[in-house]
C-alpha cells in the first residue's frame, strides 16, 4: 500500500503529479500509472469509445489523494471517528477505480451515461466498499498496527464507542451482513436498470473480499492459506 511503501516526500511528490495528470514528471511508478491510461485512451479513441477514459483518471486521482491523506493519518499518528475513517479508507479500498478501469473493456454497454452514474458512487458501490474495507480490516488490523499502519475500522470504533476489540469487530460484521443486503438488493432486482454485466464486477469485488478474508482470516497477507483452493481449481476445474 502506498501509505506504508513509499516514503512521505515521494507521495508527496506522486500525489501532486497525479493530481495535475503530469506526464512530464519522471517518477517511474506515476509514468507507469499514467501510461497504462494513455495506452488505454489511443486504443479507445481508435473505437470512438474514449469518453470513459477522463472518468477513470478521475476515480484514480481520487484513490490517490486518499492515500495521501492516510499517510498524513499515520505521520501524525491521528486516530478519526469511524464517520471520518470511511470518508477516506472507503475510497482507498479502490472499488470504485478497479469498476470504473473494468467498464472500459466492456464495449456500447458502457456508455457514457454508465461511467455518468458510477462516479456519483451509487448504493451499489458504496456497500461493496464497505465490505471490501471492514473485511479487510477485521482480518489484517493486528498484523498491520504491528508493523506502522493508520488505524482500522477496529481501532476507530474502539476509540470512538470506547469498547473492546471483541465489540467492535462484532459490530463492524454485523455491519457486513447489513452491507450485504444491500448489495443484493440492488443487484438481483436490479433497480438502478443497468446491464447486469455492469453490475458484475461490483459484485465480484465483495465476494473477492469473503474468500480472502472469510472468518476473520487474512489470506492476502499470508497468501500460503489459499493454497488448497488454488489446487482444487488447478486438479479439478469447474467446467460450464
Amino acid at each position: 500500500m502506498p501509505t506504508v511503501l513509499l516514503t512521505a516526500s515521494v507521495l508527496t511528490l506522486f500525489t501532486e503529479a497525479v493530481k495535475r495528470w503530469d506526464t512530464n514528471v519522471t517518477d517511474t511508478l506515476h509514468n507507469k500509472l499514467l501510461g497504462v491510461y494513455n495506452e488505454a485512451e489511443e486504443e479507445l479513441a481508435k473505437q470512438g469509445r474514449s469518453y470513459g477514459i477522463p472518468y477513470a483518471k478521475q476515480t484514480m486521482q481520487e484513490v490517490t489523494l486518499m492515500y495521501f491523506t492516510e499517510a498524513k493519518w499515520l505521520k501524525e499518528g491521528y486516530v478519526p471517528s469511524v464517520e471520518e475513517y470511511k470518508s477516506v479508507a472507503l475510497r482507498s479500498i479502490a472499488v470504485l477505480p478497479v469498476v470504473t478501469a473494468s467498464f472500459l473493456d466492456m464495449g456500447d454497454i458502457a456508455t457514457k451515461e454508465v461511467f455518468e452514474w458510477v462516479v456519483k458512487v451509487p448504493k451499489i458501490i458504496t456497500a461493496s466498499e464497505n465490505i471490501c474495507r471492514l473485511l479487510d480490516d477485521i482480518a489484517s488490523h493486528k498484523f498491520e498496527q504491528k508493523r506502522g499502519h493508520i488505524p482500522s475500522a477496529v481501532e476507530c470504533y474502539m476509540k470512538q464507542h470506547v469498547v473492546s476489540e471483541k465489540e467492535a469487530e462484532k459490530a463492524l460484521w454485523l455491519e457486513i451482513a447489513n452491507e450485504w443486503k444491500d448489495l443484493n438488493y440492488e443487484e438481483l432486482l436490479n433497480l438502478i436498470a443497468m446491464p447486469l454485466p455492469l453490475l458484475e464486477p461490483v459484485l465480484n469485488l465483495a465476494r473477492m473480499s469473503e474468500f480472502i478474508y472469510e472468518d476473520g482470516v487474512d489470506r492476502y497477507t499470508n497468501s500460503y492459506k489459499m493454497k488448497d483452493q488454488v489446487a482444487l481449481v488447478l486438479k479439478d476445474p469447474v467446467t460450464f
